[in-house]
């Protein structure tokens, strides 16, 4: 009886080892099988999170490059903004320092000026710069401007002042007068704007020899404009039709005043009050 007892333990175990080994195998060749049929998809998946995370770091990528070029072009147009300012401050400084070593013999003080306002038409006649009465300007002051880098001449006179900025007529307007002479002849005559781009000199002697080219200064005369300041150049020169004992020349500027954006305003008082 022990002995049978003994026989079925065997078996039974016997059998219990083979069970577990056949569950184990069973187990390994269903995952062999599994993983046969399912490899590609898992490949396929993997590839495609790998293309994925491929793809997201790239756009993550572009979009942090996107905003470094525009950071990037943001500071371009700052240094160039800069630089402009540089370069305007460098170019103003040149000019200040040319106006006041060439016009070193005026003995008057000068305040520079920048013009702020100018009508959009060429034949223009008044500006207005950004100095005041704050700053020194008052009525029927002379302004002048650089003329070819080697001379200042007169461009015209303040006629309106204001707090922070002024109001100038130029030379060929036609409330604009002025008592001026012929540098090369001495005839004297009146210069007056006309609305138009060139001023007139009127009341020149009709045995003038004056002719194109001859430069046109202040005479000193008339009490406002101190004498010498250059004016311009004739141009051409007529008989007076209105008054036949005279002669009237044409005048042009030699500062190009549709482009002049800096003038001097000469601290000069009017020696006779009007």
């Amino acid at each position: 009886m022990k002995i049978n007892k003994l026989k079925l333990s065997i078996v039974l175990g016997l059998l219990s080892l083979f069970l577990s080994w056949y569950a184990v195998k069973k187990t390994y060749f269903f995952n062999e099988f599994l993983g046969f049929f399912l490899s590609p998809f898992w490949k396929g998946a993997t590839y495609s999170g790998e293309k994925s995370r491929g793809f997201l770091e790239n756009y993550l990528f572009l979009v942090n490059l996107k905003k470094e070029n525009e950071k990037l072009k943001e500071e371009i147009l700052l240094l160039k903004a800069q630089l402009a300012q540089y370069q305007e401050r460098e170019r103003v400084y040149l000019e200040l320092e040319k106006f006041y070593k060439i016009s070193s013999k005026l003995n008057y003080p000068k305040i520079a000026a920048r013009v702020i306002y100018k009508p959009f038409d060429y034949f223009f006649d008044l500006i207005f710069i950004d100095k005041g009465s704050k700053d020194g300007v008052m009525p029927q002051m002379p302004v002048l401007a650089i003329a070819g880098g080697e001379a200042v001449a007169l461009i015209g006179q303040v006629v309106e002042v204001y707090n922070h900025w002024s109001k100038v007529i130029l030379i060929n307007h036609p409330s604009f007068a002025a008592d001026v002479k012929v540098l090369r002849t001495g005839d004297r005559g009146i210069l007056r704007g006309r609305a138009e781009s060139h001023p007139f000199v009127y009341y020149l002697p009709s045995d003038a020899q004056v002719q194109a080219g001859d430069e046109v200064i202040t005479s000193g005369q008339d009490g406002l404009f101190p004498p010498d300041l250059l004016v311009g150049q004739i141009v051409n020169v007529y008989r007076d039709p209105a008054q036949s004992v005279f002669k009237m020349a044409e005048i042009a500027s030699l500062v190009d005043l549709y482009r002049v954006d800096m003038v001097f305003v000469l601290a000069k008082i009017p020696e006779i009050s009007f």
